[in-house]
């Protein structure tokens, strides 16, 4: 008896050792989640009248180009609306005492910008008056401009070595190559006013809205920037700003007035003394 268990223990044994192991699939590691990508800075904010100040105006010769040495390019023709007073004054006011129309813009990077893809600046000579009255742009962009107005106009552009009268609903397009700042007004026809484009090396710039306002997106983050806040009428001024990245910041910037330009003195002859054609 004992001999017949002792087989049947050896033959369990033997049997089991002969089994293979069931074959175990591997397993796909699970798909890594893509990394979340890392939200752009963004300088957001409004530039105020300084307080008890009044919004400025050009004089008449700094938005008038001059046919002649003696003599300007007189009044808007009858189809468009007669000439206003504000004509000559580009900024405007909200209720709540912040500033249309200006310029603000960062500068004093550590490295330089990224080139940016060139863009289609718009410029229109709407009822005989350009607009708008200020335009940022970047080296590099196109200026298109397209007179809205039933009369012929001539708009002199930058670095224009040749200029053509454009009548209504023509355009012409001009490709901005040096920065700074570069004056738009019209020429022999009829006035337009004058339009200030500030063309920068870099697309952190913004002119505020109707409401006052600007928003920079994809403004440099985590470095001290100088943000300033220009108009050709105003005295600059800037701060420093630095913006995390992730972060919107809001700022505000005040802008005084620059005291209106001296009227020219008269011009005295003496007695005897036969003026110059």
């Amino acid at each position: 008896m004992a001999l017949v268990v002792g087989f049947g223990l050896l033959a369990a044994a033997t049997t089991s050792a002969c089994k293979q192991p069931a074959e175990t699939k591997p397993v796909a590691p699970a798909p890594a989640k893509p990394l979340a990508k890392p939200k752009p800075a963004v300088l957001v904010g409004s530039v105020r009248l300084a307080s008890g100040q009044q919004l400025p105006s050009y004089a008449p010769e700094a938005v008038e180009r001059k046919v002649m040495e003696h003599e300007r390019t007189g009044h808007f023709p009858a189809v468009c609306t007669p000439e206003r007073a504000e004509d000559r004054t580009p900024v405007r006011l909200t209720p709540d005492g912040k500033l249309i129309g200006v310029l603000v813009a960062a500068s004093e990077f550590h490295a330089q910008p990224e080139p940016a893809k060139p863009a289609v600046r718009m410029l229109a000579i709407r009822d005989c008056r350009l607009r708008p009255t200020l335009l940022v742009a970047r080296i590099g962009d196109v200026l298109h401009v397209t007179n809205e107005t039933a009369f012929p106009m001539m708009p002199v552009l930058p670095a224009d070595t040749f200029h053509q009268p454009l009548v209504q609903g023509n355009s012409r397009d001009v490709t901005l190559s040096l920065g700074g700042v570069q004056q738009v007004v019209c020429a022999f026809s009829s006035p337009c006013g004058r339009t200030d484009i500030i063309i920068l090396a870099h697309p952190f710039g913004a002119v505020t809205d109707e409401n006052g306002e600007f928003r920079i997106e994809n403004f440099p983050a985590d470095e001290t920037l100088r943000v300033n806040a220009w108009h050709p009428l105003f005295f600059d001024t800037f701060d420093n700003i630095r913006v995390e990245r992730g972060e919107e910041k809001r700022i505000e910037l005040v802008l005084t007035p620059k005291p209106p330009p001296e009227p020219p003195k008269p011009v005295i002859i003496p007695k005897g003394v036969i003026p110059p054609d």
